[in-house]
């Protein structure tokens, strides 16, 4: 099937081709991309008629092409088309076919859906029957309920998994319950419960007798017990204003009375006594004012007198012992003499024989000797003057009757009378500190027998008042009032016990008088029993012997009725989950209420399950046939791959031998390669180019098959438009291969680049170049 030429006249947009006539290796190439696209869209309009809805993108132009094509079969027949007819009527070439195999766009050569495009071909090619074979599995499927893996199916609205199951758990609980009501006794459960029901009401009409006296018992005890709390809340009442308060103030008085009066004859008792004190701190004061006043005056004229006349004696004192040392020590003594002989001695030789060394000697010798006889002049006056004022401090001190031995003793005794007045002057302060003590503790005294006279007044007037409100006059008989009045409340409490305990005392009572009203309802409420049950007296154990057998014979009654109700429910729910189940096949309702009922669902529902394991063993063994048949015909869809196949033999010749051999794996709808040195590889591992040689001779060899052995072109619409310069190139080359075994190809490019790599081929005339506008 070759493409020898084509004319389009008018399509679209797209102007007159003129008459193109086609080799083997064809580049149809110009600067136009939509002229390229649109003559493509042509072609395949041509060649394809209504089938042009395999490809998309194909609307841009409203309407068929005016033009035609002319093609030529292996025995070099022609057909021009649209005229006689599509490639599908004159080759047996479905669009899908043409289209996945000779058509090549968007620089895709890989095959759309590839593993179902496999199958449909061999099928094609060898009468293969997977398809029906998929249906007879699909309804075997269907009718025996299950799954591929042979499970039951599980889906809307049948679920048959979760019926079977439903069944099988249904029959072990048919099974287990048929057994416990066989152990149990089912058909007894009636019998039983109605002798049980017997028994119990002759015990509640012995227990009602017990319950009548009781109630008897507690009116008689209400009535007593109401009308003792009437009486003593009556007496209670007259005793009301009679409270522990005001005792409790009385006798706090009565006792506060007792320590104030004992506390003022202690304190008169005190103030006699601090009279006396306050005497002896007067006397004392006035004592050591005398001493006083006696010490000031002898020392006022020690003062006056005496201490000048000593103070001037200190201070001649003080310069004669300040020059008495340097007068009085031998140096100076033995300088004087020393001195006085060298003036002597010198005034002689200076009188008897003049010369200048005698008179400066001389002169020398006067000026010390008198210097140092002045000194000691000075020395011995001061210390006459002290003499004299020495014995004018002994007068004076005589005067003053002091002592007058010497300086000494004078000083001392100045001191003395000095020490004696500061004693005096504190012994006189710490009296009149003491006497000014006495007096504040003399107020004391008169303020707190003051305060206690008023606190005795006051305690007596509230004792007085007490006994006017109470009426008594004791203590004594307010105690015993109190102890009356403890009594009637005591007692009132002991009779609200007693109600309490027998009839409560209501849940929102408060107030004494409601609870009263509320026990009188109460105890006329047992009225009615007052004559009841007359000859019976209450015996507690006797009642809760009865109450714990009627209580025991109802566990048995509840018991057995609820067993009995457990196993209707359980009766119920097989019934419900038989009728869920078989109500289609069986087409009436099955009872379940005796265990008859149980054996026959057991019976059922073990068929009903048989019947389908026995459907899905069948099934499950014509799957496995079916299985091994479609496995068979598996294998023919791989026999287009392979190393003896076409495929393989292409993609050696084209990689030149790198690879050996291409597989499809239909289970995993997925191609590999083995290259020469044994690696396996998968289709997406390959480089661009060997991909692309890859899916080129599957192409070939499924249009070899398609066209039984001859040959055809393909339709290539810049398919490498994504190669490099060496992968196209080498692309190229495989192109021209393909052409020297017979192939045509019709390639379409707007690319540059390729025009280039196959110049040379052109100018060689390898391949035709033509232009397309």
């Amino acid at each position: 099937m070759f493409l020898k030429e084509f004319s389009i006249r008018r399509y679209g947009p797209l102007p007159d081709t003129g008459l193109k006539k086609t080799g083997s290796f064809n580049l149809f190439s110009g600067p136009n991309e939509e002229g390229k696209t649109l003559t493509i869209d042509a072609l395949l309009r041509m060649l394809l008629g209504k089938g042009i809805r395999q490809f998309k993108g194909i609307k841009r132009v409203d309407e068929n092409p005016d033009g035609y094509l002319v093609l030529e079969d292996g025995d070099r027949k022609e057909f021009k088309l649209p005229d006689a007819g599509t490639v599908e009527e004159l080759f047996g070439l479905s669009p899908t076919e043409f289209a996945s195999i000779f058509v090549i766009r968007d620089s895709d050569l890989s095959i759309n859906n590839e593993s179902m495009f496999y199958r449909d071909i061999t099928n094609r090619l060898t009468g293969l029957r997977t398809g029906e074979i998929d249906e007879i599995k699909n309804r075997i499927y269907e009718l025996g309920g299950i799954t591929a893996g042979g499970e039951y199916q599980n889906v809307t609205p049948v679920k048959l998994k979760d019926k079977i199951r439903k069944a099988q758990s249904l029959s072990e609980r048919v099974e287990e319950l048929l057994a416990d009501l066989n152990e149990e006794g089912f058909s007894r459960f009636e019998e039983e419960l109605a002798g049980l029901e017997a028994r119990n009401r002759d015990k509640v009409e012995k227990l009602n007798l017990y319950r009548a006296a009781q109630n008897r018992e507690l009116f008689e005890k209400g009535e007593e017990a109401l009308g003792r709390l009437k009486r003593v809340l009556a007496e209670a009442e007259e005793l009301k204003n009679y409270n522990r308060d005001d005792f409790d103030a009385w006798q706090l008085a009565e006792t506060s009375l007792n320590h104030f009066r004992n506390d003022l004859v202690r304190l008169e008792r005190e103030m006699e006594e601090h009279k006396t004190v306050l005497q002896v701190a007067r006397d004392d004061l006035s004592e050591k004012k005398s001493a006083y006043k006696k010490a000031e005056f002898e020392t006022a004229a020690v003062s006056e007198k005496v201490e000048p006349v000593l103070a001037e004696y200190e201070r001649k004192y003080l310069a004669v012992q300040g020059q008495e040392p340097l007068v009085s020590s031998t140096l100076y003594n033995r300088t004087a003499v020393v001195s006085t002989l060298v003036f002597i001695l010198a005034l002689t030789g200076a009188i008897f024989q003049p010369a200048w060394w005698l008179l400066t000697m001389l002169a020398v010798s006067f000026a010390v000797t008198a210097t140092l006889a002045w000194n000691k002049y000075r020395f011995l006056k001061k210390k006459s003057e002290l003499a004299e004022i020495e014995a004018k401090v002994r007068g004076e001190a005589e005067k003053a009757g002091l002592p007058a031995g010497d300086i000494q003793t004078v000083r001392a005794k100045i001191s003395s009378l000095k020490k004696s007045l500061a004693v005096a002057a504190d012994q006189l302060s710490e009296a009149e500190t003491g006497l000014q003590w006495q007096l504040k503790e003399e107020k004391r005294f008169q303020s707190e027998l003051q305060e206690k006279l008023l606190k005795i007044n006051e305690t007596e007037e509230k004792i007085d008042k007490i006994r006017r409100d109470s009426g008594l006059d004791t203590l004594d008989q307010y105690s015993a009032v109190l102890d009356k009045k403890e009594k009637c409340k005591g007692e009132a409490e002991r009779q609200s016990s007693i109600l309490s305990s027998h009839f409560g005392e209501g849940s929102e009572l408060t107030s004494g008088e409601a609870r009263i009203s509320f026990w009188e309802e109460e105890v006329k409420g047992v009225q009615d029993y007052a004559e009841a049950a007359k000859g019976l007296r209450y015996d507690q154990k006797e009642f809760t012997r009865l109450n714990e057998e009627i209580e025991e014979l109802d566990r048995d009654e509840k018991k057995l009725s609820e067993k009995m109700q457990e196993r209707h429910d359980a009766l119920r729910d097989i019934e419900k989950g038989i009728n869920e189940l078989l109500h289609e096949s069986e087409g009436s309702m099955l009872p379940c209420q005796t265990t008859l009922d149980l054996e026959v669902i057991q019976q059922k529902l073990d068929q009903w399950i048989r019947d389908h394991e026995d459907n899905r063993a069948n099934a499950t063994a014509a799957l496995e046939i079916l299985s091994a048949l479609e496995q068979e015909e598996e294998e023919k869809v791989t026999a287009l791959f392979g190393s003896d196949n076409p495929v393989s033999g292409y993609f050696s010749q084209i990689t030149g031998g790198r690879y050996r051999e291409v597989v499809f794996e239909s289970r995993e709808n997925k191609i590999r390669v083995i290259r020469d040195d044994g690696i396996e590889l998968d289709a997406y591992q390959l480089s661009g180019g060997a991909y692309d040689q890859l899916y080129f001779s599957i192409r070939l060899a499924l249009g070899e098959k398609l066209l039984e052995g001859n040959k055809g072109f393909f339709i290539l619409d810049d398919p490498f438009i994504k190669a490099d310069s060496e992968r196209l190139k080498l692309l190229m080359n495989m192109l021209a291969g393909i052409c020297a075994d017979g192939w045509q190809i019709l390639y379409f490019s707007s690319k540059g680049e390729v025009k280039e790599i196959l110049q040379p081929k052109i100018d060689r005339g390898e391949v035709k170049a033509l232009t397309v506008t």
